[in-house]
């Protein structure tokens, strides 16, 4: 039987990794692994109870953390490691933490592969989480301030990822303060769901089995993801290859051995010769084995001629955020099918505030969502967006590059700049529940940007179309 923290063999599969008593802080790096905790990584065998040993270990050697004297590391290298329940990283506060390497397989059904409630101080590198789809878990991370450890800040996540299926987002993040995602690739494959969501309020809420979750609104500021993140909607299991499609009402589409069933909602993408038809989403209202029949009437959209593929609609935005100051997205890679890539919530109504959401460059693809951003702001009579920056070279929407509901919007400072729009969509889809107060805009034409119809707007317009900027509303200074 191995000796927790003694030079054993799993040190080889950890690639020369030294694993060092207590006592050998004060000259270097301590490194844990499961494999010193009898952990097998063989993806087979549950191995939480050898993951949750080694952070009860960790937890002894930081204590407090305040005094920590040497950096310690989790190293899940050289294994697989499968978990039946929550993997407990929970209230650890201390500096310069770190866990590499490795892929965790989630088949906690309901349950977070990996809680960090109440921790701080942390960086994560390199670790993916894998959802099982018949053990679903309900994300691959969780995230919150504790009852029991307020703090929930100074956190990197880099290099890492997310496969599979989660049944509420790939992960959730409640009051973390100071955390950066760095060229991370979320995806999740379940469309019952979101892929992240960050939020400053519980509207999403959720337990710890390791400590009590705050409930109603918190602080949630400073929060990025830089280096090209990649978060989508990666339909595997949920997309099938079209081999045809009628022209002429209720549209019967060919796509052997899809799953959808009557009243299921169908994105697409890539049709050949029929382009258009990634701007709509079906209604299936009959199915066989290799075909169903949509509401769909396709005679002005031209002839199929071969390829593309049908998809099942998510229900849920890519990215849910709210109640946040200081998000920042730059060069954001963003996918959705049939829902906004990004949806903006309102639900704290003592603090109808939304402070500097900034997108520059960001990459929004996908089929059939009617806007980019979404901004909802129910239960809210009059959202405030204080600070506004969007960029993109590609907007696929295909009703409006902003989408607001059910009531008003007034956005501050916004900076929008967009070179090209697939569907020549307007800028807002409901400018009469819009203002925008010292905007500089960039868009296709002076009309599309529906300025003249919102409640207010002010600042400079650039027409891509003639070439022209316009100042709009201004006022001479006082």
């Amino acid at each position: 039987m191995a000796t927790p923290f003694a030079r054993v063999s799993g040190a080889s599969r950890l690639k020369g990794a030294a694993f060092r008593e207590p006592s050998d802080f004060a000259d270097g790096r301590i490194v844990l692994s499961p494999f010193q905790f009898q952990g097998k990584g063989n993806g087979l065998q549950d191995d939480t109870g050898a993951i949750n040993a080694m952070f009860d270990r960790f937890r002894d050697i930081v204590g407090g953390g305040a005094e920590q004297k040497a950096a310690v590391e989790i190293s899940l290298s050289g294994g697989k490691w499968r978990v039946d329940e929550t993997i407990d990283a929970t209230r650890i506060s201390s500096w310069n933490w770190k866990m590499t390497g490795g892929s965790i397989y989630g088949h906690c059904a309901g349950k977070p592969i990996m809680d960090l409630s109440g921790s701080r101080g942390y960086e994560i590198n390199g670790v993916g989480f894998i959802g099982d789809r018949d053990n679903m878990p309900r994300t691959a991370w969780q995230a919150a301030r504790l009852e029991e450890s307020m703090f929930c800040d100074n956190i990197m996540f880099l290099d890492c990822s997310s496969n599979g299926f989660f049944s509420e987002a790939a992960w959730v993040a409640y009051g973390q303060e100071t955390a950066n995602h760095h060229h991370c690739t979320w995806w999740n494959n379940h469309h019952d769901a979101h892929i992240g969501i960050i939020e400053g309020f519980d509207a999403h809420p959720f337990t710890s089995e390791f400590g009590t979750v705050i409930t109603g609104p918190t602080s949630n500021i400073n929060i990025s993801m830089t280096g090209n993140c990649d978060l989508r909607y990666l339909p595997f299991g949920n997309q099938w290859e079209v081999q045809g499609v009628t022209t002429g009402a209720n549209a019967v589409v060919t796509a052997p051995g899809h799953e959808f069933a009557i009243g299921d909602p169908v994105c697409f993408a890539y049709v050949g010769g029929m382009p258009e038809l990634s701007k709509l989403i079906a209604t299936v209202t009959a199915v066989t084995s290799d075909t169903f029949t949509t509401n769909l009437n396709t005679t002005t959209l031209g002839t199929f001629t071969d390829g593309g593929l049908c998809i099942r609609r998510q229900t849920k935005s890519t990215l849910y955020t709210a109640r946040t100051e200081g998000l920042s997205l730059p060069d954001l890679y963003i996918v959705a099918y049939g829902q906004p890539q990004i949806q903006v919530g309102f639900p704290d109504t003592t603090f109808p505030l939304f402070k500097r959401l900034r997108m520059p460059n960001v990459l929004f693809e996908g089929s059939g969502n009617e806007n980019n951003v979404y901004f909802d702001n129910d239960p809210v009579d009059d959202a405030k967006l204080l600070g506004f920056e969007l960029s993109t070279y590609n907007a696929n929407a295909t009703v409006s590059l902003l989408g607001i509901g059910p009531d008003a919007l007034s956005i501050y400072g916004p900076t929008i700049d967009v070179s090209n729009d697939l569907w020549g969509v307007d800028m807002v889809n409901d400018p009469d529940q819009c203002s925008m107060y010292g905007a500089r805009v960039v868009y296709s034409t002076l009309a599309k940007t529906r300025h003249a119809d919102m409640q207010r707007f002010n600042g400079h317009i650039t027409s891509i179309q003639s070439g022209n900027t316009y100042p709009v509303g201004l006022e001479p200074a006082i």
